[in-house]
């Protein structure tokens, strides 16, 4: 009968050797077969009809082994250890309610698994008659004990949640496996005490000298490191096959279950000049009830069950200053998100509801599911795209008349240097930048617009006018208006040649493609 195994230079009766010798250190049938390299899955998916075809075993005695924790996986791959890991695995998928119809399933198996496969091919080395070339081959044919547990666990899984597991590709549902052994450090134990003995007798390697208070800590760095220090001898000096036998199977520590971060994106306006952008605490207390990202994101979080939120927007717009017309470009990081089968008219009813509850914030265009590559084009665009903007100005000085406006709308890609402004000093570094004002467009003002603009009534209304800008990404409108006490060359104050303020600023387009 072909059973389909790859023999490569090793012999059967070699196989059958180290077989044996493992299943009398201990080790379950799975262990045997992946010390000695199988890779077919009928061994691991049937172990013990697999071992009797090959007069390996009688199924009779493979009984007795199960109830014996197996010296090297712990567990990990013994039915016995195994009956409720399924179980367990589909009540928190259950629990958590995850929609995605794929995942992909990751095991954490107990640190000292590789410690006793080191020492048993230690064992192996001293007690058998096998040539070291030829145990060096099943040293690099040993098959690790995750891929065995995912080849017969996976099939059970799909089967108790529903879903189909993705194997070669990545599932953005992933499902972590967390298996505990009660007396996991014990081994690590052994060989720190035993590294710190040699360092106090003044041993010859540099390395065990140098080792720090860290370096003894139980982790799967200092282990790999301790395989790496320690020979075969110094192994077997200091352990007995009898002296790592377990003494209970291993036990699922967590289930975690997490989704990869999905995105939505869209534009919206700003209709406030008393609404920031994100919420604004001082000393953990919110300056303002609320934000723009609380009134965008919470509404969306809710609905996909997300975990939490990244807001993510092209610039920023002060609390005082509106965003109308084109909107904002903005996109929301929806985090572990429970539900992400999104339609189209599920955001449509979203950006309806979000439009309804608030008319301080307002979404201008249809909510669309975005990728990570979207996220690149929104960064990028913050430093090449233009932006438009109104500003209500006030001349402050009219004592020599009013002066003309003509002459603003005929200039055109003004070069300006702008200081960081005082008002932002305290959170940005203290650096000149230059940036590009392409056009101008500046008209007196009519009544109804101060009627609107102005949040108080004035004697005199001749002075007040509306600048409409467009300029490079990055400028400071309002320090480029009154001039920041001369930290922005040349302002609107130099061009006009008088006292200039800004009353209210607008947002009114972002050069930009999105979403």
């Amino acid at each position: 009968i072909n059973f389909n195994i790859k023999m490569n230079t090793v012999t059967t009766e070699e196989e059958r050797k180290i077989f044996h010798f493992l299943k009398s250190q201990g080790c379950c049938l799975r262990c045997c077969f992946r010390f000695i390299g199988y890779r077919t899955s009928e061994c691991y998916c049937k172990p013990s009809e697999f071992a009797a075809r090959l007069s390996y075993t009688d199924i009779k005695d493979d009984a007795s082994m199960e109830e014996t924790t197996c010296i090297a996986c712990l567990g990990v791959l013994q039915d016995k250890a195994q009956k409720n890991v399924v179980t367990k695995i589909a009540e928190k998928v259950k629990e958590k309610d995850y929609d995605c119809i794929t995942f992909t399933c990751a095991l954490t198996v107990p640190v000292s698994v590789k410690l006793r496969e080191h020492i048993l091919y230690a064992y192996m080395s001293k007690e058998m008659d096998i040539h070291k070339s030829i145990l060096s081959t099943f040293k690099t044919k040993l098959q690790n004990v995750k891929d065995i547990w995912k080849s017969f666990i996976i099939p059970q899984l799909e089967q108790a949640t529903g879903k189909h597991a993705h194997l070669l590709t990545p599932s953005p549902f992933l499902i972590e496996v967390l298996l505990m052994y009660a007396d996991d450090e014990m081994i690590f134990k052994e060989l720190t005490s035993t590294c710190r003995i040699n360092e106090h007798k003044g041993g010859n390697n540099k390395r065990q000298k140098k080792r720090k208070c860290n370096d003894n800590k139980f982790s799967r760095k200092n282990v790999d490191t301790l395989l790496i220090e320690m020979t075969d001898e110094q192994f077997m000096r200091h352990f007995t096959i009898s002296q790592i036998i377990p003494k209970t199977f291993v036990y699922v520590d967590d289930v975690l279950c997490s989704h990869s971060s999905i995105f939505i994106g869209g534009r919206y306006n700003k209709l406030s000049r008393k609404l920031s952008q994100t919420p604004w605490l001082v000393n953990g207390e919110k300056k303002v009830e609320t934000s723009v990202q609380d009134l965008l994101c919470n509404p969306i979080a809710e609905m996909v069950k997300a975990e939490s939120i990244k807001f993510l927007s092209s610039g920023r717009e002060d609390v005082d200053v509106r965003n109308i017309y084109g909107g904002r470009p903005f996109a929301i990081e929806l985090l572990n998100p429970r539900m992400t089968n999104i339609t189209n008219e599920l955001l449509m009813c979203l950006t309806s509801s979000i439009n309804q509850s608030t008319k301080q914030v307002q979404i201008t265009s249809n909510l669309k599911v975005l990728s990570r590559f979207d996220l690149k084009k929104l960064k990028e665009g913050e430093n090449v795209k233009t932006k438009f903007y109104r500003a209500l100005c006030v001349c402050r000085d009219v004592s020599g008349g009013l002066p003309s406006l003509e002459h603003l709308n005929e200039l055109e890609n003004v070069k300006i240097i702008q200081r960081t402004p005082l008002r932002v000093l305290h959170r940005r570094p203290l650096s000149p930048r230059t940036r590009i004002i392409y056009k101008m467009r500046a008209r007196w003002a009519k009544s109804h617009e101060l009627k609107e603009l102005l949040s108080t009534a004035v004697e005199s209304t001749d002075t007040f006018f509306v600048l409409d800008v467009e300029t490079q990404a990055g400028t400071y409108v309002k320090e480029f208006v009154h001039g920041d006490f001369g930290r922005t060359k040349p302002s609107l104050c130099d061009f006009l040649n008088n006292e200039v303020d800004i009353v209210a600023l607008d947002v009114t387009g972002i050069n930009l493609k999105w979403p």
